[in-house]
């Protein structure tokens, strides 16, 4: 089970996952979701917008067996042959199947969207199109509008089969690519200025450590004279720090992207989800804006 911050919605989570049946589709891929994945996510979302104070309409799962058929529709087949040809109709089919058939009381749109790109995460693949266009697609399934992409259109006139979950399959391949790897030969000037492009800096360099920075700005209103911006420093981390020509090495790379959230979505084209940290939150920090708009479209 993930790890959640809030107390109350970490223990709600709980009590939902226990009404949940057992879940017999051990032998998935690996890009596909079983019922606590979704959950997770969905809760994960939830956690993420209380923390922020946004409302929710509600959190959690609306109908079992909704949820159920929704998250199976993955594994859809006959006998041994399965419906969906390849993974990313498999994940198509689960995004669409989320935003139309609303499992949950709330956040439908924004569940799907990250359940997406965990999925693609899990192939190794990141979308290639702006978060703008993504959160389009999630709204465009939502209302139907999407039916007006030629593609589909194209489609629908040769009669295929379940044509959104063809279409929406191609869209997620065409418009993803592999992750980067991280160059694990970066000098500590290059980590400084990847940070410092991203709000953060390095300070108080002491006896081969160096502190890693949060720089946050506000500004102050004064009635009597000119406005001042406040800035305030918080210390996330110490680190090792042995020069500015000097190799980071990988663990301690790592640490900082953790403390940071640098992700591809903050122009860092690397290892977006560091591999002791939990995905789903990186995600959540790397797509934050289109997921809050969600909330309002």
């Amino acid at each position: 089970m993930i790890y959640l911050l809030s107390r109350a919605v970490s223990e709600e989570r709980e009590r939902q996952s226990n009404l949940l049946p057992e879940f017999h589709l051990d032998k998935r891929p690996t890009a596909l979701l079983s019922y606590e994945d979704v959950l997770d996510a969905h809760f994960c979302i939830v956690d993420f917008f209380t923390r922020e104070g946004y409302g929710l309409g509600g959190i959690g799962v609306k109908d079992i067996g909704t949820f159920v058929s929704t998250v199976e529709r993955q594994y859809a087949g006959y006998g041994s042959a399965d419906i969906y040809e390849n993974d990313y109709q498999k994940i198509a089919s689960l995004m669409f199947g989320i935003i139309k058939n609303h499992p949950f009381y709330d956040g439908n749109k924004r569940t799907a969207f990250l359940c997406a790109l965990l999925q693609l995460n899990r192939m190794g693949r990141i979308i290639k199109v702006s978060e703008k266009e993504f959160e389009d697609l999630m709204v465009e399934i939502a209302d139907d509008s999407i039916q007006r992409r030629s593609a589909l259109k194209e489609l629908r006139k040769k009669k295929a089969k379940n044509a959104e979950i063809l279409y929406l399959g191609r869209y997620l391949e065409k418009n993803s690519r592999k992750r980067a790897r991280l160059n694990k030969t970066i000098k500590f000037r290059q980590l400084r200025q990847i940070v410092e492009e991203n709000g953060f800096s390095f300070a108080n360099s002491n006896k081969g450590t160096i502190d890693l920075v949060k720089v946050s700005r506000k500004p102050v209103r004064r009635f009597w004279s000119r406005d001042k911006v406040e800035t305030t420093k918080t210390v996330l981390a110490t680190i090792a720090y042995h020069g500015e020509g000097v190799d980071v090495p990988d663990n301690t790379v790592k640490l900082v992207r953790q403390a940071c959230g640098l992700t591809d979505q903050d122009g860092f084209d690397g290892e977006v989800l560091l591999r002791d940290a939990q995905p789903t939150f990186q995600l959540i920090n790397s797509y934050q804006s289109a997921l809050q708009n969600l909330a309002y479209r």
